[in-house]
């Protein structure tokens, strides 16, 4: 039988029956911990890339700066990748709704912020091969933590 996203979690079914008890609450607190953890990771990512980006970055390479339609793909390529790291995070940040190692979790937020940090830093279209080794660096690092682990998909796979 199907069952609703509020009946996913034991936590929050028992919130909606207003059922209870210090550790549900105690587990509830540190799974919003560890998502506004992950969150911060990615938000500093992102401002550690656009400090990079001001520090290292000199101006964009001569071909980008004369060419406007490049550097106008270039940025929405940029975009799309920013798309893409969106749903990585709300994929952790969802998962992070359970208990979670502090190892797993230095790992998601470390994968995350490295990619938030290239993709700030690939904006200025400087060092766009350092950032993409970066960003997807990040997100594969993400995936090999996430395939490792049995929370992720409610404990429907096993490592």
């Amino acid at each position: 039988m199907a069952r609703h996203l509020s009946e996913t979690f034991s936590i929050a079914t028992a919130v909606g029956r207003g059922e209870t008890t210090a550790q549900d609450r105690s587990t509830l607190n540190t799974g919003l911990m560890a998502q506004a953890t992950a969150i911060a990771a990615v938000v500093g990512g992102l401002g550690l890339g656009t400090l990079l980006m001001f520090m290292l970055a000199g101006s964009a390479p001569e071909r980008l700066q004369q060419d406007a339609e490049l550097a106008g793909l270039v940025r929405t390529m940029v975009s799309i990748k920013g798309l893409i790291l969106a749903i990585a995070t709300a994929m952790v940040v969802w998962r992070l709704g359970r208990p979670v190692s502090a190892s797993r979790l230095l790992g998601y937020g470390a994968a995350l912020a490295s990619s938030g940090a290239a993709l700030a830093w690939m904006w200025s279209l400087n060092a766009i091969p350092v950032t993409a080794f970066l960003f997807y660096g990040g997100l594969v690092a993400c995936y090999l933590i996430a395939s490792r682990d049995g929370q992720l998909l409610g404990g429907r796979i096993t490592s």
